[in-house]
Protein backbone atom coordinates (compact mmCIF):
# COMPACT_ATOMS: atom_id res chain seq x y z
CA UNK A 1 0.00 0.00 0.00
CA UNK A 2 1.07 3.62 -0.74
CA UNK A 3 -0.36 5.98 1.72
CA UNK A 4 -0.04 9.90 1.74
CA UNK A 5 3.15 9.35 3.70
CA UNK A 6 4.42 6.34 1.91
CA UNK A 7 6.27 7.98 -0.95
CA UNK A 8 7.71 11.46 -1.01
CA UNK A 9 6.01 13.01 -4.08
CA UNK A 10 9.12 14.72 -5.38
CA UNK A 11 11.06 11.46 -5.60
CA UNK A 12 8.68 9.59 -7.88
CA UNK A 13 9.55 11.06 -11.26
CA UNK A 14 13.01 12.30 -10.41
CA UNK A 15 14.31 8.98 -9.14
CA UNK A 16 15.15 7.56 -12.53
CA UNK A 17 17.88 10.16 -13.09
CA UNK A 18 19.68 9.63 -9.78
CA UNK A 19 22.39 7.46 -11.33
CA UNK A 20 23.46 10.42 -13.49
CA UNK A 21 24.05 12.72 -10.56
CA UNK A 22 27.47 13.22 -8.99
CA UNK A 23 28.19 11.97 -5.49
CA UNK A 24 27.67 15.47 -4.09
CA UNK A 25 24.06 15.29 -5.26
CA UNK A 26 23.63 12.05 -3.34
CA UNK A 27 24.99 13.76 -0.26
CA UNK A 28 22.61 16.64 -0.78
CA UNK A 29 19.74 14.19 -1.17
CA UNK A 30 20.72 12.53 2.11
CA UNK A 31 20.73 15.88 3.90
CA UNK A 32 17.37 16.68 2.35
CA UNK A 33 16.02 13.33 3.51
CA UNK A 34 17.24 14.05 7.04
CA UNK A 35 15.44 17.41 7.15
CA UNK A 36 12.33 15.86 5.64
CA UNK A 37 12.43 12.91 8.04
CA UNK A 38 12.77 15.23 11.05
CA UNK A 39 9.80 17.24 9.82
CA UNK A 40 7.80 14.07 9.17
CA UNK A 41 8.48 12.78 12.68
CA UNK A 42 7.18 16.00 14.21
CA UNK A 43 4.19 16.00 11.85
CA UNK A 44 3.45 12.36 12.67
CA UNK A 45 3.67 12.99 16.42
CA UNK A 46 1.28 15.92 16.11
CA UNK A 47 -1.10 13.76 14.10
CA UNK A 48 -1.01 11.09 16.80
CA UNK A 49 -1.79 13.70 19.47
CA UNK A 50 -4.76 14.98 17.45
CA UNK A 51 -6.05 11.45 16.85
CA UNK A 52 -5.74 10.46 20.51
CA UNK A 53 -7.54 13.59 21.62
CA UNK A 54 -10.37 13.04 19.15
CA UNK A 55 -10.85 9.35 19.97
CA UNK A 56 -10.96 10.03 23.71
CA UNK A 57 -13.33 12.99 23.47
CA UNK A 58 -15.65 11.92 20.65
CA UNK A 59 -16.09 8.24 21.48
CA UNK A 60 -16.22 5.31 19.06
CA UNK A 61 -19.38 6.12 17.08
CA UNK A 62 -18.73 9.85 16.67
CA UNK A 63 -15.11 9.18 15.73
CA UNK A 64 -16.36 6.71 13.12
CA UNK A 65 -18.58 9.42 11.63
CA UNK A 66 -15.62 11.80 11.54
CA UNK A 67 -13.42 9.19 9.84
CA UNK A 68 -16.01 8.75 7.09
CA UNK A 69 -16.35 12.53 6.65
CA UNK A 70 -12.56 12.93 6.37
CA UNK A 71 -12.32 10.04 3.89
CA UNK A 72 -14.98 11.48 1.59
CA UNK A 73 -13.59 15.02 1.91
CA UNK A 74 -10.13 13.79 0.93
CA UNK A 75 -11.41 11.97 -2.15
CA UNK A 76 -13.31 15.06 -3.32
CA UNK A 77 -10.40 17.43 -2.65
CA UNK A 78 -8.00 15.17 -4.56
CA UNK A 79 -9.58 16.55 -7.75
CA UNK A 80 -7.49 19.71 -7.26
CA UNK A 81 -4.27 17.69 -7.38
CA UNK A 82 -4.45 14.80 -9.87
CA UNK A 83 -0.69 14.27 -9.80
CA UNK A 84 0.35 17.92 -10.06
CA UNK A 85 1.91 18.01 -6.59
CA UNK A 86 4.01 14.96 -7.45
CA UNK A 87 5.88 16.61 -10.32
CA UNK A 88 6.59 20.03 -8.81
CA UNK A 89 10.23 19.29 -8.00
CA UNK A 90 11.39 18.09 -11.44
CA UNK A 91 9.46 20.91 -13.14
CA UNK A 92 10.97 23.63 -10.92
CA UNK A 93 14.46 22.14 -11.20
CA UNK A 94 14.20 22.38 -14.99
CA UNK A 95 12.94 25.96 -14.87
CA UNK A 96 11.74 28.12 -11.94
CA UNK A 97 9.36 29.74 -14.43
CA UNK A 98 7.25 26.63 -14.19
CA UNK A 99 6.17 27.80 -10.72
CA UNK A 100 3.78 30.35 -12.15
CA UNK A 101 2.21 27.78 -14.47
CA UNK A 102 1.91 25.26 -11.64
CA UNK A 103 0.06 27.64 -9.34
CA UNK A 104 -2.23 28.91 -12.10
CA UNK A 105 -3.13 25.32 -12.89
CA UNK A 106 -3.63 24.66 -9.19
CA UNK A 107 -6.03 27.61 -8.93
CA UNK A 108 -8.02 26.44 -11.95
CA UNK A 109 -8.22 22.88 -10.61
CA UNK A 110 -9.31 24.17 -7.20
CA UNK A 111 -12.10 26.15 -8.83
CA UNK A 112 -13.20 23.05 -10.73
CA UNK A 113 -13.13 21.04 -7.48
CA UNK A 114 -15.31 23.59 -5.69
CA UNK A 115 -17.86 23.42 -8.52
CA UNK A 116 -17.83 19.62 -8.51
CA UNK A 117 -18.22 19.58 -4.73
CA UNK A 118 -21.65 21.21 -5.17
CA UNK A 119 -22.69 17.93 -6.81
CA UNK A 120 -20.48 15.42 -5.02
CA UNK A 121 -21.11 16.53 -1.44
CA UNK A 122 -24.93 16.15 -1.52
CA UNK A 123 -24.57 12.85 -3.39
CA UNK A 124 -21.99 11.54 -0.89
CA UNK A 125 -24.14 12.71 2.04
CA UNK A 126 -27.12 10.76 0.70
CA UNK A 127 -25.07 7.56 0.22
CA UNK A 128 -23.03 7.73 3.44
CA UNK A 129 -25.56 9.28 5.80
CA UNK A 130 -23.05 11.95 6.90
CA UNK A 131 -24.31 15.56 7.06
CA UNK A 132 -23.36 17.72 4.02
CA UNK A 133 -21.96 20.42 6.32
CA UNK A 134 -19.43 17.96 7.78
CA UNK A 135 -18.40 16.81 4.31
CA UNK A 136 -18.02 20.40 3.14
CA UNK A 137 -15.82 21.37 6.07
CA UNK A 138 -13.60 18.30 5.61
CA UNK A 139 -13.32 19.02 1.87
CA UNK A 140 -12.19 22.59 2.66
CA UNK A 141 -9.57 21.19 5.03
CA UNK A 142 -8.07 18.93 2.38
CA UNK A 143 -8.26 21.60 -0.33
CA UNK A 144 -6.16 23.86 1.88
CA UNK A 145 -3.85 20.98 2.78
CA UNK A 146 -3.23 20.36 -0.92
CA UNK A 147 -2.19 24.00 -1.37
CA UNK A 148 0.10 23.74 1.65
CA UNK A 149 1.65 20.59 0.20
CA UNK A 150 2.30 22.07 -3.24
CA UNK A 151 3.77 25.22 -1.67
CA UNK A 152 6.04 23.21 0.61
CA UNK A 153 7.19 21.05 -2.29
CA UNK A 154 7.98 24.17 -4.33
CA UNK A 155 10.05 25.54 -1.44
CA UNK A 156 11.92 22.24 -1.24
CA UNK A 157 12.56 22.37 -4.99
CA UNK A 158 14.39 25.69 -4.66
CA UNK A 159 16.43 24.46 -1.71
CA UNK A 160 14.31 26.04 1.08
CA UNK A 161 13.88 22.87 3.14
CA UNK A 162 13.75 24.74 6.45
CA UNK A 163 10.98 26.96 5.09
CA UNK A 164 9.10 23.82 4.06
CA UNK A 165 9.48 22.40 7.55
CA UNK A 166 8.29 25.68 9.07
CA UNK A 167 5.21 25.55 6.83
CA UNK A 168 4.42 21.96 7.86
CA UNK A 169 4.91 22.75 11.55
CA UNK A 170 2.60 25.77 11.33
CA UNK A 171 -0.12 23.69 9.72
CA UNK A 172 0.09 20.74 12.10
CA UNK A 173 0.51 22.76 15.31
CA UNK A 174 -2.44 24.98 14.39
CA UNK A 175 -4.52 21.86 13.79
CA UNK A 176 -3.49 20.27 17.09
CA UNK A 177 -4.16 23.53 18.94
CA UNK A 178 -7.69 23.79 17.54
CA UNK A 179 -8.41 20.12 18.23
CA UNK A 180 -7.18 20.25 21.82
CA UNK A 181 -8.62 23.67 22.69
CA UNK A 182 -11.91 22.72 20.98
CA UNK A 183 -13.21 26.31 20.72
CA UNK A 184 -16.20 25.08 18.70
CA UNK A 185 -17.14 22.24 21.02
CA UNK A 186 -16.21 18.60 21.63
CA UNK A 187 -18.41 17.32 18.82
CA UNK A 188 -17.91 16.08 15.28
CA UNK A 189 -19.12 19.45 13.99
CA UNK A 190 -16.71 21.30 16.29
CA UNK A 191 -13.80 19.11 15.18
CA UNK A 192 -14.74 19.63 11.52
CA UNK A 193 -14.80 23.41 11.93
CA UNK A 194 -11.41 23.25 13.63
CA UNK A 195 -9.99 21.20 10.75
CA UNK A 196 -11.36 23.66 8.18
CA UNK A 197 -9.91 26.70 9.95
CA UNK A 198 -6.53 25.07 10.65
CA UNK A 199 -5.39 25.60 7.07
CA UNK A 200 -5.58 29.41 7.29
CA UNK A 201 -2.25 30.37 8.94
CA UNK A 202 -0.22 27.90 6.89
CA UNK A 203 -1.80 28.94 3.58
CA UNK A 204 -0.98 32.59 4.33
CA UNK A 205 2.53 31.75 5.50
CA UNK A 206 3.16 29.61 2.42
CA UNK A 207 2.14 32.43 0.10
CA UNK A 208 4.48 34.84 1.88
CA UNK A 209 7.43 32.42 1.94
CA UNK A 210 7.11 31.58 -1.73
CA UNK A 211 6.68 35.21 -2.76
CA UNK A 212 9.59 36.36 -0.58
CA UNK A 213 12.05 33.60 -1.46
CA UNK A 214 11.52 32.55 -5.05
CA UNK A 215 12.62 34.46 -8.15
CA UNK A 216 11.16 33.16 -11.41
CA UNK A 217 14.05 33.09 -13.85
CA UNK A 218 15.76 30.55 -16.05
CA UNK A 219 14.85 28.65 -19.23
CA UNK A 220 11.31 28.73 -20.64
CA UNK A 221 8.72 26.75 -18.72
CA UNK A 222 6.74 23.73 -19.89
CA UNK A 223 3.36 23.96 -21.60
CA UNK A 224 0.22 23.18 -19.63
CA UNK A 225 -0.57 20.19 -21.82
CA UNK A 226 2.89 18.72 -21.25
CA UNK A 227 2.54 19.17 -17.49
CA UNK A 228 -0.87 17.47 -17.49
CA UNK A 229 0.51 14.58 -19.53
CA UNK A 230 3.36 14.14 -17.05
CA UNK A 231 1.09 14.40 -14.00
CA UNK A 232 -1.62 11.99 -15.19
CA UNK A 233 0.00 8.66 -14.14
CA UNK A 234 0.81 9.95 -10.67
CA UNK A 235 -2.66 11.46 -10.40
CA UNK A 236 -4.22 8.07 -11.10
CA UNK A 237 -1.94 6.42 -8.57
CA UNK A 238 -2.69 9.12 -5.99
CA UNK A 239 -6.41 8.51 -6.24
CA UNK A 240 -5.97 4.76 -6.09
CA UNK A 241 -3.65 5.11 -3.09
CA UNK A 242 -6.25 7.15 -1.21
CA UNK A 243 -8.95 4.65 -2.08
CA UNK A 244 -6.79 1.66 -1.14
CA UNK A 245 -6.84 2.55 2.57
CA UNK A 246 -10.51 3.55 2.61
CA UNK A 247 -12.36 0.82 0.74
CA UNK A 248 -13.09 -1.10 3.93
CA UNK A 249 -14.04 2.07 5.85
CA UNK A 250 -16.67 2.99 3.25
CA UNK A 251 -18.02 -0.56 3.04
CA UNK A 252 -18.29 -0.78 6.83
CA UNK A 253 -20.18 2.53 6.90
CA UNK A 254 -22.67 1.21 4.34
CA UNK A 255 -23.23 -2.16 6.04
CA UNK A 256 -22.27 -1.91 9.72
CA UNK A 257 -22.69 1.70 10.84
CA UNK A 258 -20.60 4.40 12.50
CA UNK A 259 -19.69 2.48 15.66
CA UNK A 260 -18.05 -0.25 13.57
CA UNK A 261 -16.28 2.39 11.46
CA UNK A 262 -14.91 3.92 14.66
CA UNK A 263 -13.47 0.60 15.84
CA UNK A 264 -11.90 -0.22 12.48
CA UNK A 265 -10.78 3.37 11.91
CA UNK A 266 -9.03 3.48 15.29
CA UNK A 267 -7.10 0.28 14.54
CA UNK A 268 -6.25 1.48 11.03
CA UNK A 269 -4.97 4.83 12.32
CA UNK A 270 -2.51 2.98 14.56
CA UNK A 271 -1.20 1.02 11.59
CA UNK A 272 -0.92 4.17 9.44
CA UNK A 273 0.93 6.03 12.19
CA UNK A 274 3.84 3.58 11.91
CA UNK A 275 4.35 3.83 8.15
CA UNK A 276 6.51 6.97 8.06
CA UNK A 277 9.61 5.01 9.12
CA UNK A 278 9.86 2.51 6.22
CA UNK A 279 9.01 5.19 3.68
CA UNK A 280 11.71 7.53 5.00
CA UNK A 281 14.34 4.77 5.00
CA UNK A 282 13.45 3.62 1.49
CA UNK A 283 13.36 7.19 0.15
CA UNK A 284 16.78 7.91 1.65
CA UNK A 285 18.22 4.84 -0.10
CA UNK A 286 16.85 5.76 -3.55
CA UNK A 287 20.11 7.16 -5.00
CA UNK A 288 22.14 4.08 -4.03
CA UNK A 289 19.45 1.69 -5.26
CA UNK A 290 19.18 3.56 -8.58
CA UNK A 291 22.93 3.38 -9.16
CA UNK A 292 22.98 -0.34 -8.33
CA UNK A 293 20.13 -1.04 -10.75
CA UNK A 294 22.12 0.62 -13.55
CA UNK A 295 25.19 -1.46 -12.66
CA UNK A 296 23.17 -4.67 -12.47
CA UNK A 297 23.81 -5.08 -8.73
CA UNK A 298 21.23 -5.85 -6.02
CA UNK A 299 23.22 -4.88 -2.91
CA UNK A 300 21.49 -1.60 -2.12
CA UNK A 301 18.03 -2.93 -2.97
CA UNK A 302 18.51 -5.98 -0.75
CA UNK A 303 19.88 -3.86 2.08
CA UNK A 304 16.89 -1.50 1.86
CA UNK A 305 14.37 -4.33 1.76
CA UNK A 306 16.16 -6.21 4.55
CA UNK A 307 16.28 -3.19 6.85
CA UNK A 308 12.59 -2.49 6.40
CA UNK A 309 11.72 -6.16 7.00
CA UNK A 310 13.87 -6.29 10.15
CA UNK A 311 11.86 -3.35 11.47
CA UNK A 312 8.49 -4.44 10.16
CA UNK A 313 8.44 -7.95 11.63
CA UNK A 314 9.04 -6.92 15.30
CA UNK A 315 6.64 -4.01 14.87
CA UNK A 316 3.92 -6.38 13.65
CA UNK A 317 4.60 -9.00 16.34
CA UNK A 318 4.68 -6.40 19.11
CA UNK A 319 1.49 -4.76 17.88
CA UNK A 320 -0.32 -8.10 17.78
CA UNK A 321 0.76 -9.00 21.32
CA UNK A 322 -0.08 -5.58 22.79
CA UNK A 323 -3.22 -4.83 20.74
CA UNK A 324 -5.65 -4.33 23.67
CA UNK A 325 -3.24 -2.05 25.55
CA UNK A 326 -2.48 -0.02 22.42
CA UNK A 327 -6.17 0.47 21.65
CA UNK A 328 -6.77 1.36 25.28
CA UNK A 329 -4.72 4.51 24.66
CA UNK A 330 -7.38 5.65 22.19
CA UNK A 331 -10.11 5.22 24.80
CA UNK A 332 -11.90 2.40 26.63
CA UNK A 333 -14.47 1.81 23.89
CA UNK A 334 -11.80 1.05 21.29
CA UNK A 335 -10.49 -2.07 23.08
CA UNK A 336 -13.27 -4.04 21.39
CA UNK A 337 -11.26 -3.74 18.17
CA UNK A 338 -8.29 -5.74 19.53
CA UNK A 339 -8.96 -8.73 17.28
CA UNK A 340 -9.11 -6.43 14.26
CA UNK A 341 -5.80 -4.80 15.20
CA UNK A 342 -4.16 -8.21 15.65
CA UNK A 343 -5.20 -9.15 12.11
CA UNK A 344 -4.04 -5.78 10.80
CA UNK A 345 -0.63 -6.34 12.40
CA UNK A 346 0.15 -8.73 9.55
CA UNK A 347 -0.97 -6.01 7.15
CA UNK A 348 1.43 -3.65 8.93
CA UNK A 349 4.37 -5.88 8.04
CA UNK A 350 3.15 -6.13 4.44
CA UNK A 351 2.79 -2.33 4.28
CA UNK A 352 6.39 -1.98 5.49
CA UNK A 353 7.65 -4.40 2.85
CA UNK A 354 5.51 -2.89 0.08
CA UNK A 355 6.85 0.59 0.81
CA UNK A 356 10.41 -0.69 0.32
CA UNK A 357 9.65 -2.57 -2.91
CA UNK A 358 7.70 0.37 -4.36
CA UNK A 359 10.79 2.54 -3.90
CA UNK A 360 12.93 -0.08 -5.64
CA UNK A 361 10.62 0.12 -8.66
CA UNK A 362 10.80 3.92 -8.55
CA UNK A 363 14.60 3.81 -8.40
CA UNK A 364 14.60 1.52 -11.44
CA UNK A 365 12.42 3.99 -13.35
CA UNK A 366 9.56 1.47 -13.53
CA UNK A 367 6.92 4.03 -12.53
CA UNK A 368 4.34 3.23 -15.23
CA UNK A 369 3.49 -0.07 -13.52
CA UNK A 370 2.77 1.53 -10.15
CA UNK A 371 -0.80 2.76 -10.85
CA UNK A 372 -1.69 -0.64 -12.35
CA UNK A 373 -0.46 -2.57 -9.32
CA UNK A 374 -2.23 -0.18 -6.95
CA UNK A 375 -5.37 -0.55 -9.06
CA UNK A 376 -5.27 -4.34 -8.73
CA UNK A 377 -4.86 -3.97 -4.96
CA UNK A 378 -7.94 -1.71 -4.83
CA UNK A 379 -9.88 -4.15 -6.99
CA UNK A 380 -9.08 -7.06 -4.69
CA UNK A 381 -10.15 -5.04 -1.65
CA UNK A 382 -13.43 -3.98 -3.32
CA UNK A 383 -14.41 -7.48 -4.42
CA UNK A 384 -13.31 -9.28 -1.28
CA UNK A 385 -14.64 -6.59 1.06
CA UNK A 386 -18.03 -6.60 -0.65
CA UNK A 387 -18.24 -10.36 -0.14
CA UNK A 388 -17.09 -10.71 3.47
CA UNK A 389 -17.83 -7.44 5.31
CA UNK A 390 -21.65 -7.78 5.15
CA UNK A 391 -21.35 -11.27 6.64
CA UNK A 392 -18.58 -11.10 9.23
CA UNK A 393 -18.19 -7.35 9.78
CA UNK A 394 -14.92 -6.01 11.12
CA UNK A 395 -13.10 -9.35 10.94
CA UNK A 396 -13.97 -9.47 7.26
CA UNK A 397 -12.72 -5.91 6.78
CA UNK A 398 -9.37 -6.75 8.40
CA UNK A 399 -9.15 -9.92 6.29
CA UNK A 400 -9.94 -7.95 3.11
CA UNK A 401 -7.34 -5.27 3.88
CA UNK A 402 -4.63 -7.79 4.73
CA UNK A 403 -5.32 -10.01 1.72
CA UNK A 404 -5.20 -7.03 -0.63
CA UNK A 405 -1.83 -6.01 0.81
CA UNK A 406 -0.57 -9.59 0.41
CA UNK A 407 -1.60 -9.63 -3.26
CA UNK A 408 0.18 -6.31 -3.77
CA UNK A 409 3.29 -7.67 -2.06
CA UNK A 410 3.44 -10.71 -4.35
CA UNK A 411 3.00 -8.57 -7.47
CA UNK A 412 5.60 -6.03 -6.33
CA UNK A 413 8.24 -8.63 -5.55
CA UNK A 414 7.74 -10.36 -8.90
CA UNK A 415 8.09 -7.05 -10.71
CA UNK A 416 11.07 -5.87 -8.64
CA UNK A 417 12.96 -9.10 -9.36
CA UNK A 418 13.19 -8.05 -13.00
CA UNK A 419 15.46 -5.23 -11.77
CA UNK A 420 17.15 -6.75 -8.69
CA UNK A 421 16.99 -10.34 -7.46
CA UNK A 422 15.49 -9.78 -4.02
CA UNK A 423 15.82 -12.41 -1.34
CA UNK A 424 12.53 -12.38 0.59
CA UNK A 425 12.42 -15.46 2.82
CA UNK A 426 15.89 -15.03 4.31
CA UNK A 427 15.36 -11.62 6.00
CA UNK A 428 11.76 -12.45 6.92
CA UNK A 429 12.72 -15.82 8.41
CA UNK A 430 15.58 -14.52 10.52
CA UNK A 431 13.57 -11.52 11.69
CA UNK A 432 10.82 -13.88 12.85
CA UNK A 433 13.41 -15.98 14.71
CA UNK A 434 14.69 -12.82 16.43
CA UNK A 435 11.13 -12.10 17.61
CA UNK A 436 10.56 -15.49 19.28
CA UNK A 437 11.94 -14.61 22.76
CA UNK A 438 10.01 -11.33 22.72
CA UNK A 439 6.81 -13.14 21.74
CA UNK A 440 7.33 -15.79 24.43
CA UNK A 441 7.95 -13.35 27.27
CA UNK A 442 5.13 -10.98 26.34
CA UNK A 443 2.73 -13.92 25.98
CA UNK A 444 3.55 -15.37 29.41
CA UNK A 445 3.77 -12.21 31.53
CA UNK A 446 1.49 -9.21 31.55
CA UNK A 447 3.20 -5.81 31.50
CA UNK A 448 2.04 -2.23 31.20
CA UNK A 449 2.30 -0.90 27.66
CA UNK A 450 5.51 1.15 28.17
CA UNK A 451 7.23 -1.77 29.93
CA UNK A 452 6.04 -4.21 27.27
CA UNK A 453 7.43 -1.99 24.49
CA UNK A 454 10.76 -1.56 26.27
CA UNK A 455 11.05 -5.26 27.14
CA UNK A 456 10.13 -6.40 23.66
CA UNK A 457 12.54 -3.98 21.99
CA UNK A 458 15.41 -4.98 24.28
CA UNK A 459 14.87 -8.70 23.71
CA UNK A 460 14.64 -8.24 19.96
CA UNK A 461 17.80 -6.12 19.78
CA UNK A 462 19.76 -8.67 21.84
CA UNK A 463 18.70 -11.66 19.75
CA UNK A 464 19.07 -9.73 16.49
CA UNK A 465 22.61 -8.77 17.49
CA UNK A 466 23.49 -12.43 17.93
CA UNK A 467 21.96 -13.40 14.58
CA UNK A 468 23.64 -10.56 12.71
CA UNK A 469 27.04 -11.78 13.86
CA UNK A 470 26.63 -14.43 11.18
CA UNK A 471 26.99 -11.64 8.64
CA UNK A 472 24.64 -9.26 6.88
CA UNK A 473 24.29 -11.42 3.77
CA UNK A 474 23.29 -14.49 5.76
CA UNK A 475 20.63 -12.38 7.50
CA UNK A 476 19.19 -11.00 4.28
CA UNK A 477 20.67 -7.52 4.63
CA UNK A 478 23.05 -7.73 1.68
Amino acid sequence: MITDEAVAPSTILAATDFHRLPSTSAGDASRGSAVRLAAEIVVRLSSIVATLWLTRTLGVAAFGQFVVALSIGLMIAELCDLGLNAIVVPLVVRSPRNLGTIFRMKAAMSGFTLLMSLILIPLSARVSGVAPLLLGLCTIHFLGASWIEVTGTALRAVGRRVDEALLLFTFRFTLVGLVVAAPFGLTVLGASIGYALAIGPAVLLGGWLLHARVISEGPPGAAVRAILRQAAPMGANGYLSILSTRVEVLLIQLTQGEHAVGLFGGALRIVESLLTLPSAIAAGALPAVARDVVRGSRGAAQRTFGLVVWMGVPSAVGLALCAPAVLGVLGPGFVDGATVLRMLSLALFLCFANAAVFHILIAAGDTAIIPRLTGVRVGVACVLGSLVIPWVGLIGAAFSFTTAELCLFVMLVRRARSHAELQVFRPVGWAVVACLPMALILSIWSFSLPVAILTGALLFVLVAGVILQRGTEASGLA
